[in-house]
């Protein structure tokens, strides 16, 4: 079973990168960050979240981890202001109370033990403080990626729908999932939705993306065999065409987000 793919962030920038960036400056605005704090980017990715921050606050105090050395890499020489390393979420070198905000976007999805990632940005978040994740709802409000999964499950019955199932099966951007994980680490988050809308100019746009190999459907994307890559192409083409001819199609995405204070 292919998994998320972290090791070029050019070819991330160039597929999901777009919509993280869009989807970071709602975040930051939702989130209401007091000026001059400390930060934790817990899964910084490339760089997108402390960008957005520094852009609303340059007096921000920014740490980002990232599993991914590539994409700590790029993250740094995006945004030198802020201080990169490389780290895992589930287990965070920080002290006790460390960061005034603890946040994270589009990564909750991925971590294997995701109540105890929950655990560990409340533990590095001081008392009164805020924990704040993001993550897309791949079910019901992500069409642009829906319609992939939906295409390859159809057209592989078995590993195309064993893809979807990852996950739509265990989608924890939809409703209500969240609140429940932070509920187990002991935070009361109340849910909402961010949604931002992506124009793509073309099939091309939307496709050639993912034969770079990274994210989700870039990694299952990869690791297909030339017939079936080229079968799930022209699939995937009629999909996005949906009758009519080739250009700009416009789609909204929306991610969940959950906020919580740490209790005092």
């Amino acid at each position: 079973m292919t998994t998320y793919v972290a090791t070029d962030a050019e070819a991330y920038e160039r597929s999901m990168g777009r919509w993280s960036r869009m989807l970071a400056a709602e975040f930051v605005r939702e989130c209401g960050l007091p000026a001059g704090a400390s930060l934790l980017d817990a899964g910084c990715g490339t760089g997108a979240l402390a960008e957005a921050i520094l852009l609303r606050d340059p007096t921000a105090r920014i740490a980002g981890i990232d599993i991914s050395e590539a994409f700590v890499g790029a993250a740094q020489a995006r945004v030198p202001g802020a201080a990169f390393r490389v780290g895992d979420v589930m287990h965070l070198v920080d002290a006790d109370g460390s960061y005034d905000a603890a946040l994270s976007l589009l990564v909750l999805q991925f971590v294997p033990d995701r109540v105890r990632a929950l655990r560990e940005l409340r533990r590095v978040t001081r008392k009164g403080g805020l924990v704040a994740v993001a993550m897309w709802d791949f079910i019901g409000g992500f069409p642009f990626l829906r319609s992939f999964m939906d295409t390859v499950a159809a057209l592989l019955p078995d590993e195309g729908e064993a893809f979807r199932a990852r996950y739509h099966g265990d989608a924890i951007g939809a409703p209500g999932r969240m609140s429940a994980l932070f509920a187990e680490a002991g935070l009361d988050a109340a849910e909402r939705d961010i949604a931002i809308r992506q124009t793509l100019s073309s099939f091309s746009d939307w496709w050639e993306p993912w034969e770079l190999g990274q994210g989700i459907a870039g990694a299952f994307v990869a690791a297909l065999d030339v017939p079936q890559r080229d079968a799930v192409r022209e699939a995937a083409r009629r999909a996005y065409l949906g009758g009519g001819s080739d250009g700009p199609r416009s789609f909204i995405a929306v991610a969940r987000l959950a906020p919580a204070r740490v209790p005092g």
